[in-house]
C-alpha cells in the first residue's frame, strides 16, 4: 500500500452495492460511532476500494459512493508463515499479528509427531479465525485478506510446496538464503521432519514459542520485501 492512508477504513460484502455485515454495522454506528456524513474508505478484502459515505444509521449504517471503485496490485513476492498449532488463544493471537504485517498466506500445520497429537480445528474455529483476520485488516487498512488453510500434515504442505521459496526456522540452522518467501515454525515438539533440500534458518533470537517466532519470521520477510533491510553477501 501506498504512503496515502485509508481511514477509516472497513471491509464490505459488495463494493457496488455497499452491502455490508450486521455485525459491521453495528461496529461502525455503535462502536465507532459514526454519523451521518462521515466519510470513509471501504475495501472487498481482494485489493479494491472506494471513498464513501455515511447517508443513514438508522436502522442500520447505509453507505452512498464518494468515489469510483479502485483496485492496487498485491505486493510481490507473497509471502507465508506455515506454522504448527498453538493453543487456540495463541493461535488467534498470530493470526491476528500476522495478517497486520502483512502475510499473504498462512498455512496451519499438523503432525501426529507433535507433541499435541495432531490437533485439529473446527469449522466454528476457522470461522472466527477468518473474523480475527478480517478485523485486523481492517485495523491496519489492509487491502488484501491473507489465505488461511485449514490445518494439514507437514508432509503433504512440503509435497505441494515443493522446495522452492521454503525455509524452516530453526534456532541451529544457518542464515537466511535470498529467495524465501515462507518459513515453517514449529511444532512445539521442536521437530520436523522435511526434505534435505529445504534450509533450516535462523533469526539469531532464543527459543521462541510457535506464535512468536512466526511473528518475528514474517517481520523478517515483510522487511525484506519492503527493501528495509536485504540480505548480506558474505562470499
Amino acid at each position: 500500500m501506498s504512503a496515502q492512508r485509508l481511514h477509516p477504513f472497513a471491509l464490505v460484502d459488495d463494493l457496488v452495492t455497499l452491502e455490508m455485515s450486521r455485525e459491521l454495522s453495528h461496529h461502525l454506528g455503535v462502536v465507532r460511532r459514526l454519523r451521518v456524513g462521515a466519510e470513509l474508505f471501504v475495501g472487498d478484502g481482494a485489493g479494491s476500494f472506494r471513498a464513501v459515505k455515511v447517508d443513514a444509521v438508522q436502522p442500520r449504517v447505509h453507505l452512498v459512493p464518494l468515489s469510483d471503485i479502485q483496485t492496487r496490485q498485491r505486493e510481490t513476492p507473497s509471502l507465508g508463515i506455515a506454522m504448527f498449532l498453538p493453543s487456540n488463544e495463541r493461535l488467534s493471537w498470530a493470526v491476528q499479528k500476522l495478517t497486520e504485517v502483512g502475510i499473504d498466506r498462512i498455512h496451519l500445520l499438523s503432525d501426529a509427531g507433535d507433541r499435541r497429537g495432531g490437533v485439529q480445528i473446527s469449522a466454528a474455529s476457522l470461522d472466527r479465525l477468518d473474523r480475527i483476520a478480517r478485523e485486523a485488516s481492517q485495523q491496519s487498512e489492509r487491502l488484501w485478506l491473507p489465505e488461511l488453510t485449514p490445518p494439514r500434515e507437514a508432509q503433504e504442505f512440503f509435497g505441494d510446496s515443493g522446495s522452492g521459496g521454503v525455509a524452516i526456522l530453526d534456532p541451529d540452522g544457518g542464515p537466511l538464503p535470498a529467495g524465501v518467501t515462507t518459513l515453517v515454525v514449529g511444532p512445539e515438539s521442536g521437530v520436523v521432519i522435511s526434505p534435505e533440500s529445504i534450509p533450516r534458518v535462523s533469526l539469531g533470537l532464543p527459543i521462541l514459542r510457535i506464535e512468536t517466532a512466526a511473528v518475528a519470521g514474517a517481520v523478517v520477510l515483510a522487511a525484506l520485501r519492503a527493501s528495509l533491510i536485504c540480505i548480506c553477501d558474505n562470499s
